[in-house]
């Protein structure tokens, strides 16, 4: 005999214990991963492909609106609820991960009970035989409408400040003549260090050809965004000095002084008149 043959058969009441307990661990890992499903903001799924049977966790058709005997455990069913000017692109998607393994992430809109779309992002695993043959594939599906919906306001928001900054930037450098060679430069809108050099460059150009005697720069409507751009207006008014032009500030703001000063920078203003307004400004310039 065998050592096997020897070795005690174990009794039925031994058999039915291992039976219970190999019972209640299953049913205690059932409940983890329910808990876990319902933890999770994402909907899970779980695709048998031999058979074209699909496993919808309750969070994922509820995020549709669905309750869980509304959408039928089947492939058929997941693809029909898919928009279908998205269709064509998930088919893809799918048989691009199962046919050449290319990594299951894609973004389309599914109808959900309203009759309404969400913007849903899936993503999954596959498994295959080793023949090559695929054999189940599982993943998750995450409503992403709000946060596509935030991102588009937000994108929304940045073009259109950028188009406000450009159409600042298209009205150039409105350099006004007021006679006798008096030339105002009146600053709007935010002033940052590129839009600083433009105006240098523009500004200069003009003192030079125009044979200015003077300028005026009023900051009453402007907003210098940095100390690059301050330091290329402390630039723009010693080069004015440098082509023959006195030059003159007015409007300045209780916030700029403070930067300048903080800046070190009023030993360079020294020389260049300071006004309230722009009429005390001009007076000064012609006098």
């Amino acid at each position: 005999m065998t050592d096997t043959e020897d070795a005690p058969r174990p009794s039925y009441e031994e058999l039915q214990r291992h039976c219970d307990a190999l019972t209640h661990e299953l049913n205690e890992s059932s409940i983890r991963f329910e808990l876990i499903l319902e933890a999770s903001n994402d909907g899970v799924w779980d695709w048998d492909l031999t058979r074209d049977e699909v496993m919808f966790s309750r969070r994922w058709k509820s995020i549709l609106g669905y309750e869980s005997d509304e959408v039928e455990d089947r492939s058929a069913a997941f693809f029909a609820l898919i928009h279908p000017d998205d269709q064509a692109a998930v088919q893809a998607a799918v048989e691009e991960h199962l046919q050449r393994r290319v990594p299951y992430d894609v973004q389309f809109r599914m109808r959900d009970k309203s009759g309404g779309y969400r913007e849903i992002r899936a993503r999954g695993q596959a498994t295959w035989a080793e023949d090559g043959t695929p054999l189940r594939m599982a993943g998750t599906h995450t409503d992403m409408t709000e946060t596509n919906a935030q991102a588009r306001e937000r994108l929304k928001r940045e073009e259109l400040i950028e188009l406000q900054r450009a159409t600042i930037r298209s009205l150039g450098t409105p350099l006004l003549d007021l006679g006798e060679g008096v030339l105002c430069l009146p600053l709007i809108g935010a002033i940052d260090h590129d839009r600083a050099a433009e105006m240098t460059s523009a500004v200069l150009e003009r003192v030079s050809r125009d044979g200015a005697r003077a300028l005026i720069v009023d900051l009453t409507a402007a907003v210098i965004a940095d100390e690059a751009a301050s330091a290329r207006l402390l630039t723009l008014l010693r080069s004015v000095a440098l082509l023959g032009a006195r030059r003159s500030l007015c409007g300045l703001s209780p916030e700029l002084a403070r930067r300048l000063v903080e800046q070190g920078s009023t030993e360079q203003l020294k020389g260049v008149p300071v006004h309230r307004t722009l009429g005390a400004a001009l007076r000064a310039a012609l006098a």
